[in-house]
């Protein structure tokens, strides 16, 4: 039987200020967490037992996930007391998944493909490993895959930094999507107690040699290191599930949501349980609102994420932003990112009344948990 571990130790420096709250991997993805995607996903290609790797808020993460019982699967818990690496995350795991290959996941990306169709691949080529792999444009800031086009065997594992464009020219490539599916062999090339790197000190070995085999991606792919790929990679699972339903459904909105027949939707947009928004409101395109919002009459709101247990009052304007839980916006508030610079607020802030957030050309405007925003900031 095929098992599952997702690594979910990680510190998200680069999410902050919403990771000083919440764990990156609880970080909500159309609103659900990033990893209890990943676990849907593993359970869809007959995955019944899932090791969290877990380190940083791991009790917040064990709290939501307990034993698994609520999605269907049996989930354990390995905690690093120090950082061990990618490959040594998993040797901490071994006694429970040695008996049997397994995928491995980095618990930081968005995904909506078949795993069941690349665990067919990976036994068809009875190899040692398989890396799921995504082709973009500008493969700079990954990790490239230089393969086979014919076989798709793996030839050489580059790091970001270890490759360099033909003729300096950036080109479309394959790059690491971070989903793996390995075989229990894969211990023994893993020194334990140790901090081991699978990406630069164990997959490099292996394709040389040639016990590694990639598998193309025909699905949903999406980093989400930054806020702005944050914001953008769930406008595109977004757009995503609503595809999937093969319907006239322009929008994902809850039964329980309360919404005032004047106020407008523009597609696509997510709507969470219980939400509520009063009349001659507008929202969308490209927002999803969390579970318990209470959105009052008059405000606008496109291109944002609302996260649970929100309050936004009248007349507020929301664009290009990422509003965390529990946060407060009172009347007639602006907030308004910039392209790739975004209004980020943290859980539990408040924003008082006609105070404008204007995100600057070259930076995000990030407010930290439990601040009260009295002035505005242009």
């Amino acid at each position: 039987m095929t098992k599952g571990i997702i690594l979910s130790g990680g510190w998200g420096t680069r999410l902050r200020p919403l990771t000083c709250t919440i764990p990156k991997t609880l970080i909500p993805i159309v609103n659900k967490p990033v990893i209890e995607r990943q676990i849907l996903l593993l359970k869809e290609a007959g995955v019944k037992e899932v090791v969290l790797a877990v380190s940083v808020m791991s009790d917040i993460i064990e709290r939501y996930f307990k034993n698994g019982e609520k999605l269907g699967v049996n989930i354990k818990y390995t905690q690093e007391k120090y950082p061990r690496g990618t490959a040594g995350a998993i040797k901490l795991a071994e006694e429970f998944l040695k008996d049997d290959n397994f995928f491995m996941l980095n618990g930081d990306v968005i995904l909506n493909f078949n795993f069941g169709e690349m665990l067919k691949q990976h036994n068809k080529n009875q190899c040692l490993g398989t890396i799921a792999s995504k082709i973009v444009d500008d493969p700079s800031p990954y990790g490239v895959l230089i393969v086979d086009k014919d076989t798709n065997q793996l030839l050489k594992f580059l790091e970001k930094d270890e490759y360099y464009p033909p003729n300096g020219k950036i080109v479309p490539m394959p790059i690491n999507a971070g989903v793996y599916i390995l075989e229990p062999e894969i211990f023994s090339y893993i020194e334990p107690n140790k901090k081991v790197s699978i990406e630069r000190e164990v997959f490099p070995k292996l394709a040389e040699k040639s016990k590694l085999y990639h598998y193309p991606i025909k699905g949903i792919w999406s980093d989400i290191g930054k806020p702005y790929e944050l914001l953008t990679g769930n406008i595109l699972l977004m757009k995503d599930l609503i595809r999937n339903l093969k319907g006239q459904i322009k929008n994902l909105v809850d039964d329980s949501a309360d919404i005032h027949p004047t106020t407008i939707i523009y597609s696509p947009c997510v709507i969470g349980s219980n939400a509520v928004i009063r009349e001659n409101c507008k929202i969308g395109p490209n927002v999803v609102i969390g579970d318990n919002v209470f959105i009052d009459s008059g405000s606008v709101l496109k291109n944002c994420l609302i996260y649970n247990e929100t309050y936004v009052s009248k007349q507020v304007s929301i664009e290009t932003a990422i509003v965390s839980d529990n946060c407060n916006i009172k009347r007639d508030a602006i907030l308004k990112g910039n392209n790739e610079n975004l209004v980020i607020l943290s859980s539990y802030v408040e924003v008082l009344d006609n105070v404008e957030l204007i995100a600057p050309p070259s930076i995000s405007l990030n407010i930290c948990h439990h601040e009260v925003v009295k002035e505005s900031m242009k």
